[in-house]
């Protein structure tokens, strides 16, 4: 008796299989050790300004260009 004749004559049976290995699928995701799916995480770099009593454009002027002109000789740093 062939495979297909068997899951044509015995429907139940056959349901039962498939979904035995799908459960045991599920659980063995599940149980997957998290050094398979490592963290990714991107490198950054965050620089925060104040400058108290100015106004936006006199910070973006005379503080935070400066510090990105300066930051942009860092290699590796965009």
């Amino acid at each position: 008796m062939n495979l297909s004749r068997f899951a044509i004559n015995k429907p139940v049976t056959t349901a039962m299989t498939f979904m035995a290995i799908a459960f045991l699928g599920i659980i063995a995701f599940g149980r997957l050790p998290i050094d398979l799916l490592p963290d990714i995480s991107f490198p950054t770099l965050n620089i925060s300004t104040e400058y108290s009593g100015a106004g936006p454009q006199e910070v973006e002027r005379e503080v935070t260009i400066p510090i990105e002109n300066a930051m942009s000789t860092v290699p590796g740093v965009t």
